[in-house]
C-alpha cells in the first residue's frame, strides 16, 4: 500500500448540506472525484436531484439527494439517519447550507430576517453537528463547518450574516475540544469571495457587468475570485487523514482578503515595492 492509498477517501461517506449549488456543490464534486459516497441535502428537490445526477454522470464516487431544510432539527436528524441507513456509516459531515439576507444596516433589518439567518446558518450547523456526532464517533470521522471570511473581517450591512458566521467559529472550537477525546475532528472553512452562480446572476442584472466583475476580482490579493472547487479541495483535505492532527481551526480560503481589500484602481508596479497611489513610503 502506497502513502497515497493510506490516505484515500474512496468509499467513505459524507453529507454536504446545501450541496445542490455553489460552494456545497463544489465540495460534493471534489468528494465524488475522490471516490466518496456523498449525500447532498437542500430544500429544492428538482435542483437537488439534477445536481446529484450531474455528479453521478462523472462516473466517480456516488451521489444521492435528500430533501432537507436545515433550520428544522427533525429534518436534519432524518438526513443523518438516511445517510447511515443507506451506507452503514458516516465519515464526514459538511455543514454548508446558509442564507445571506439582503444587505442593509442593522437598524433597518427586520427581526424576522435576523431570526431566519440565525436559524439557517448557526442553528442549522449546530443541528448537523449534534446529530452527526454519535455516528462520527464510531468512524473517528470529522465535521467541516462552512463559515466565512466575514467572521473575521468587518463589512457593512452584513450584521446578521457575519454574526452567525462568528458564532460558527466559536462553536467549531468548542465542539472540537469536546470531541477530541472521541477521535472526532471539527474544523471550519472561511471562504472569501467565491464565484458562485449567485455572482454570475448578479452580473446579468447590473448595468455594467465588466465593472462588477472587476470589483469582484479585487476583493482578493490574488486578483480573482475563488472557485467552489477550490473550497471543496480544502474540505477534502480537512476530511482526510492528511489533516489527522488538525482540529479546531478556521481555515481561510480567501485569496488573502483578510489582509484588506485592494481598491480596483490600485496596481502593483514592476518593482513590487509599492503600489501606484499616493502614500508616504516608510523608511
Amino acid at each position: 500500500m502506497s502513502t497515497f492509498d493510506k490516505f484515500s477517501l474512496k468509499g467513505k461517506v459524507a453529507i454536504v448540506t446545501g450541496g445542490n449549488t455553489g460552494i456545497g456543490f463544489g465540495c460534493a464534486k471534489v468528494f465524488c472525484q475522490a471516490g466518496m459516497r456523498v449525500v447532498i441535502a437542500a430544500r429544492r428537490k428538482e435542483k437537488g436531484e439534477a445536481a446529484a445526477a450531474e455528479l453521478n454522470a462523472m462516473g466517480k464516487g456516488e451521489c444521492v439527494f435528500f430533501q432537507c431544510d436545515v433550520s428544522d432539527p427533525d429534518q436534519v436528524k432524518a438526513l443523518v439517519e438516511f445517510a447511515v441507513e443507506r451506507y452503514g456509516r458516516l465519515d464526514t459531515m459538511v455543514n454548508n447550507a446558509g442564507y445571506n439576507p439582503i444587505h442593509m444596516d442593522a437598524c433597518d433589518m427586520s427581526i424576522e430576517s435576523y431570526q431566519r439567518v440565525l436559524g439557517t446558518n448557526l442553528m442549522g450547523e449546530f443541528y448537523g453537528c449534534k446529530f452527526a456526532i454519535p455516528h462520527l464517533r464510531k468512524t473517528k470521522g470529522s465535521i467541516i463547518n462552512m463559515s466565512s471570511i466575514l467572521s473575521k473581517v468587518g463589512q457593512e450591512q452584513t450584521a446578521g450574516y457575519s454574526s452567525t458566521k462568528g458564532g460558527i467559529n466559536s462553536m467549531t472550537q468548542t465542539i472540537a475540544i469536546e470531541e477530541a477525546r472521541h477521535g472526532v475532528r471539527v474544523n471550519a472553512i472561511c471562504p472569501g469571495h467565491i464565484m458562485t452562480e449567485i455572482v454570475y446572476k448578479e452580473m446579468e442584472r447590473v448595468a455594467d457587468p465588466e465593472a462588477y466583475l472587476d470589483r469582484c476580482n479585487h476583493y482578493s490579493w490574488l486578483g480573482r475570485g475563488g472557485t467552489p472547487e477550490e473550497v471543496g479541495t480544502a474540505a477534502l483535505f480537512l476530511a482526510s487523514s492528511w489533516a489527522g492532527y488538525i482540529t479546531g481551526v478556521t481555515l481561510n480560503v480567501s485569496g488573502g482578503m483578510e489582509f484588506g481589500t485592494i481598491p480596483k484602481y490600485y496596481a502593483f508596479d514592476a518593482s513590487a515595492e509599492k503600489m501606484k497611489h499616493n502614500t508616504q513610503e516608510e523608511n
